[in-house]
């Protein structure tokens, strides 16, 4: 039975816990901002799941605590060397510099090489949407997805995300893995000690399987069959092959790895140089005003569930497992930041 707990309470743990990784601190409280939103917002599994995986990569040296991050513009590109920094101190500060510079130039494109593990997609492409422009970013992975009867993982789940401004409304937010489901599902059903639905991954031999250890050891399967392997080859073109990243494997045998050293792309395009403010704002009220007409009155666009679910959990807490929160207490004691939290 979860229990909820504050989310201010959470973001200056996962602060004090980074920090005790050796993570400057304002560099550690901007990722456990970003990882508790992400909570917040209702994608539990790239949330405060991720903090301990996060933290035995600092301490391993895979993560690089004090990075030296660097930009350097080639052809018009906005390259970041994030010399394995944290993904999302590394990824925001990205997309601040992206953001800052379309206000000046409609379109920016960026990449960041050797980045660490990026978690929720989405919470970077919100980040220029609620500055009043359009975010597109996709992340390359480690080898971790394939058709049935594949012997092995064939190609990366590779996610992508992308956010806009509604007037009068939350954002649009879109964010996927280019998999049947998230690989952060399964982990957490191998976690808890659940099995998953069939469809979600094969085991090692390509077969089916609803065992979420075995699923781990074999490959999640794509949505849509072919259509998410082509989605997942676009990101490995703009994140991957762009960027020439070579991830960290991610194995059964370390089930609960987010990859460092990835390569992600980034996009923002800012509607007020590209068209008008004004001509922007009136089509995507048109068209949504359509959708919702059509769709009736339980249909939403994507975001607007995350924007109310932040509301309330803001409000009322942050669900946690009993299995999540004793990993964290564990995570408290290997960083002397003790788990402290007690349950609203």
């Amino acid at each position: 039975m979860s229990a909820r707990y504050d989310s201010q309470a959470l973001a200056r743990w996962v602060a004090s816990a980074f920090a005790g990784c050796g993570v400057e601190a304002q560099a550690a409280e901007t990722a456990a901002r970003v990882l508790v939103r992400t909570n917040l917002r209702g994608v539990d599994t790239h949330g405060l799941a991720r903090v301990p995986v996060y933290v035995q990569k600092l301490k391993s040296g895979e993560l690089n605590a004090r990075p030296n991050v660097r930009y350097e513009d080639r052809s018009g590109v906005m390259h970041c060397h994030a010399d394995s920094g944290l993904g999302q101190v590394v990824a925001i500060q990205t997309m601040d510099a992206a953001i800052e510079r379309a206000a000046r130039a409609g379109f920016v494109a960026g990449l960041l090489h050797d980045v660490g593990h990026l978690a929720a997609l989405g919470m970077f492409a919100l980040r220029a949407a609620e500055a009043g422009m359009i975010g597109l970013v996709a992340q390359s992975t480690p080898p971790l997805m394939g058709l049935p009867g594949s012997r092995g993982a064939a190609i990366g789940n590779n996610p992508l995300a992308f956010a806009s401004p509604v007037p009068g409304g939350p954002p649009l937010v879109f964010d996927i893995a280019a998999s049947a489901v998230a690989r952060g599902n399964v982990l957490a059903a191998a976690r808890d000690g659940r099995d998953i639905p069939e469809g979600w991954a094969i085991d090692g031999e390509g077969r089916p399987t609803t065992d979420a250890k075995a699923a781990l050891a074999g490959a999640m399967l794509p949505m849509a069959g072919h259509k998410g392997i082509g989605l997942a080859m676009m990101v490995e073109c703009l994140a991957g092959s762009l960027t020439g990243a070579t991830p960290a494997s991610v194995t059964g045998a370390n089930p609960g790895s987010a990859p460092a050293r990835v390569g992600a792309f980034l996009l923002v395009a800012n509607p007020a140089l590209i068209t008008t403010r004004a001509a922007y704002d009136e089509h995507m009220a048109d068209w949504i005003g359509h959708y919702r007409k059509a769709t009736g009155a339980e249909g939403r666009y994507p975001g607007e569930r995350a924007a109310k679910l932040e509301a309330e959990r803001s409000a009322c807490g942050i669900p946690l497992s009993p299995a999540l929160v004793a990993e964290l207490r564990k995570v408290g004691e290997a960083c002397a930041a003790p788990f402290e939290a007690e349950p609203l």
